[in-house]
């Protein structure tokens, strides 16, 4: 398998083809609008192909920023959409896409901690995230904080998008992005982190966990 990273305002035609096709693969009602504004909007693209046919993309980019309660700028790591061939799946590429697109330009390395940040449409990506950190948020079992909110607000400005501060809700461009092909059970709280989310007009919510761990007081 080959993996590699492409500029997203690079991709050739070939590329995008391929990522439009395996984006239509994994959800119904693809929006392939919404997967060409994603191009625009984060800057690296990675590539998994196995003989040549494309296997899996990630799209994502990372930036310092200035971030609230916080004296110097913050590594923030920015997760777009991500698609994995069906029979590649569980194998763990959707990590690696992720974490090589969203390494491309060294901003994550390069910081001790930095806080992953994503607008998850499905239960099974939150989980995923979750499982990987012990300070996610939203999270069920605990009640959001002033400087959670003040944060959520910052990440959406980088995403440029809109989020309610009570429910992490990123509304949507008002049609569906798509409604992933995937079976999953989700636990009853997960489902009530997800209850205000609008699928028919495109929203998601916004998620973060900072990695390797959390700020004090965070």
């Amino acid at each position: 398998m080959e993996i590699r990273v492409v500029a997203s305002d690079r991709l050739d035609d070939r590329d995008r083809e391929g990522i439009h096709a395996l984006f239509g693969e994994n959800y119904r009602d693809a929006n392939h609008a919404y997967l060409d504004k994603s191009f625009a909007g984060l800057r690296h693209t990675a590539l998994a192909e196995v003989d040549g046919a494309l296997v899996g993309f990630a799209i994502g980019d990372a930036v310092r920023a200035n971030m609230p309660r916080f004296d110097d700028p913050q590594a923030v790591a920015l997760a777009g959409l991500s698609c994995i061939d069906p029979a590649t799946r569980r194998r763990g590429l959707f990590t690696r896409l992720s974490l090589a697109a969203m390494s491309a330009n060294g901003v994550i390395a390069a910081a001790p901690r930095f806080l992953f940040t994503g607008r998850m449409a499905h239960v099974l990506t939150y989980r995923h995230m979750a499982n990987n950190a012990t300070n996610a948020v939203p999270d069920a079992a605990a009640p959001l904080t002033d400087w959670h909110r003040e944060v959520a607000v910052r990440i959406a400005e980088l995403f440029q998008c809109e989020v309610d501060p009570e429910n992490f809700v990123v509304r949507g461009p008002g049609a569906p992005i798509g409604y992933p092909r995937v079976d999953f059970d989700a636990p009853k709280e997960l489902e009530a982190l997800f209850a205000p989310v609008d699928r028919s007009r495109g929203d998601a919510l916004l998620a973060m966990a900072w990695m390797p761990d959390a700020p004090a007081g965070w």
